[in-house]
């Protein structure tokens, strides 16, 4: 008897399979191996001999299997097979499903699995759920080709309003985001399910998703590397402009047709979706594509230097914390990065000398030898220090909830404006004045538009 693609998830496959980042790849699978030996392999051989089973020698096993990458989370493969073997709660290696879809013969291949769930002894067929842990899966489909056009799904990244194509005539824009990146046009584009998608967003019935695709030409002689290493780009700076993690889940690799020759998906880190950008309407000429435009080759030199390991990283999750005190710690790691790569690529001390100097020290010294501006604002009464000591010790916060909250978000956007201002951005930035939500330029460190009490 046959069972469906998504068995044991029959109920809920609407749910599973609504609004999905892929299409669900259907086939037969085999999997290189478990990690099961020794005494476990042991342990494991007695419980299915106990209920009935028989420990696999998985690489006999064929599997009937599904692959699907829902609107949220990470993806999964679902495995039936009517054998009466059980798989094992445990890693395992070289997973790949074969089949033909509306796409063509495809091959998906995960070097590196873990069984997250398994199906009770009585149920036939039995099932496992596999998710790809620490690796890329990927999808070859057909023969090879050469690529045409590169499409990425982003994570978390959202516009109101297009730039592309514009009509000089009527001074209308399409809803296409059009930037430049180093020569290249890079076109921004809501999904199809994008709106319904925002408002569950907006609701909290979900955290994360894919809101927006971004496509952009092959260009002559590059690599699969050169192309994926691009969009890895373009989506990273993206998460710099909107503060959260936005990663590639789908990286989609196109013929002259349209079809895809190869898809690269990863286990991305994902934030709480969240709209508060560091720059106000994406698709002005002087916001997202003036970035874009003035700042994305030195992004690329920024990423590749030791000095500022992890920064875009950290100024992505200093809101994904559910605590004051943790989204203290991770503003606070990401302020000394910024301040000590700043001064040694200034040439003022070595990694060493920097990693020795505490914060108060490190502002000091940016404000003495670098001439940065400090506005009295930012170091009244030492709150800064006091809580910058109470989180790295495990003290007590050194003010109300409020001021700390308030505390965070000016000193955030301190990090932001000095991260744009090295980047080499010169336009405005979204600020608050007088309480309200506004927009000031860059370098604008004063009270009244750096201030978030009202």
């Amino acid at each position: 008897m046959k069972t469906s693609s998504l068995f044991p998830f029959d109920d809920d496959a609407g749910r599973i399979e609504r609004h999905c980042k892929l299409p669900m790849h259907v086939g037969t699978a085999r999997i290189g191996g478990q990690d099961v030996n020794g005494p476990l392999e042991d342990a494991l051989d007695k419980v299915n001999a106990l209920y009935g089973g028989r420990a696999p020698h998985v690489p006999n096993v064929e599997f009937q299997a599904s692959y699907i990458l829902p609107a949220t989370g990470n993806s999964l493969f679902i495995l039936r097979n009517r054998d009466g073997v059980q798989l094992n709660r445990v890693f395992g290696q070289s997973l790949v499903l074969t089949g033909s879809g509306s796409d063509g013969p495809f091959q998906v291949s995960c070097p590196n699995f873990y069984i997250r769930a398994i199906g009770e002894h009585s149920v036939n067929p039995c099932w496992a759920a596999a998710e790809p842990v620490n690796c890329m899966v990927t999808i070859v489909y057909g023969s090879p080709r050469p690529v045409a056009r590169v499409v990425a799904i982003i994570n978390n990244f959202d516009f109101d309003h297009g730039n592309w194509p514009y009509d000089v005539d009527t001074w209308n824009t399409g809803d296409t985001l059009r930037v430049e990146a180093a020569g290249h046009h890079v076109d921004f584009d809501w999904r199809d399910s994008r709106k319904v998608l925002r408002d569950l967003l907006d609701i909290g019935v979900m955290d994360s998703t894919a809101l927006v695709k971004f496509t952009f030409d092959a260009w002559a002689d590059a690599s699969e590397t050169d192309l994926s290493e691009f969009a890895y780009r373009v989506a990273s700076l993206c998460g710099v402009v909107v503060r959260q993690q936005t990663g590639v889940p789908v990286l989609s690799f196109l013929d002259e047709d349209g079809k895809p020759v190869k898809r690269l998906l990863g286990n991305v880190v994902e934030s709480k979706f969240r709209d508060r950008y560091i720059l106000r309407c994406l698709n002005s000429d002087n916001a997202l594509p003036r970035l874009f435009r003035e700042c994305f080759e030195e992004y690329g030199k920024v990423l590749k230097s030791p000095h500022w390991k992890g920064f875009s990283a950290q100024c992505a999750a200093i809101e994904d914390a559910p605590f004051l005190e943790q989204k203290c710690a991770t503003l606070m790691a990401a302020l000394h990065v910024l301040f000590r790569a700043s001064l040694i690529e200034s040439n003022i001390y070595t990694p060493e000398e920097a990693e020795k100097i505490l914060l108060p020290g490190l502002i000091g010294a940016v404000r003495k030898t670098l001439g940065w501006d400090f506005p009295p604002h930012y170091t009244a009464k030492d709150l800064y220090r006091l809580l910058r000591n109470a989180v790295a010790h495990g003290g007590r916060l050194p003010a109300s909830s409020k001021r700390i909250r308030h505390e965070i978000d000016k000193w955030s956007l301190f990090l932001m404006r000095r991260f744009l201002m090295r980047l080499g951005f010169m336009g405005e930035v979204a600020s608050p004045q007088k309480g309200f939500a506004s927009s000031s330029y860059v370098a604008n460190f004063s009270e009244e538009h750096n201030n978030f009490e009202k």
